[in-house]
């Protein structure tokens, strides 16, 4: 390959890098925006701290959603990305998101507990979409300490992955369901039309990424 080749290939690449990047730019600055334009009830009626945890609390929320989808695209190791970047940079990302999710996933509990009293936890028929919250933060933190602490709890490669992947897989779906259904920001038709069809085209890539996955290894 001669030095123009070279040079128009790296210029692509980084091309490429920088589009992704920007993509996980505009998404993060997107969810973090829909708080404050699209403010929720209970926010009206809070004042001075109470209101700023709260606030922070949604923040800390819409952290945890973009890190925990971001989690599952780059679980799929597609080849096109790892070219981009680097596997073991990807791996290790990966394993550093995954305590990101979890840090943010408790901020956001916290926070949003906070200025209504950690005795008042939502619990009952009538918090359903809070208690498949509090299910999901169960659920990342189970998989991120069985992750993290393999050795130590005596779980071979086999088994971790057979549980890992579909509990991941399932903390998408929670987490879905959790945003689209306790948060009032997304009664609105902008910000919920668009968690529908982002979550329509994460799990369209992820099907077509393990279906694809599967048919080589048949064909082999």
């Amino acid at each position: 390959m001669n030095n123009s080749a070279k040079r128009s290939s790296l210029f692509t690449a980084n091309g490429y890098r920088s589009l992704i990047m920007l993509g996980i730019a505009l998404l993060l600055g997107g969810a973090l925006a829909v708080p404050f334009y699209y403010e929720t009830q209970t926010l009206w009626y809070k004042v001075g701290p109470d209101k700023i945890l709260l606030r922070a609390g949604q923040l800390a929320g819409m952290l945890t959603l973009v890190l925990l989808m971001l989690q599952i695209i780059v679980a799929q190791r597609v080849s096109f990305i790892e070219n981009l970047f680097g596997s073991a940079h990807l791996m290790r990302w990966h394993r550093i998101n995954g305590v990101l999710v979890a840090c943010t996933a408790l901020i956001h509990v916290v926070l949003v507990l906070a200025p209504e009293g950690m005795n008042n936890l939502p619990i009952g028929k009538k918090y359903l979409p809070e208690m498949i919250g509090e299910l999901l933060f169960l659920m990342i933190l189970i998989t991120v300490v069985s992750s993290h602490c393999r050795s130590l709890l005596r779980l071979d490669y086999a088994t971790w992955r057979m549980v890992h992947r579909p509990l991941g897989y399932f903390a998408l779906v929670l987490v879905f369901i959790h945003v689209f259904f306790v948060s009032e920001s997304f009664t609105h038709i902008l910000p919920r039309s668009l968690l529908i069809v982002i979550f329509a085209g994460l799990a369209l890539f992820t099907g077509v990424i393990q279906r694809t996955r599967l048919g080589r290894s048949h064909w082999k």
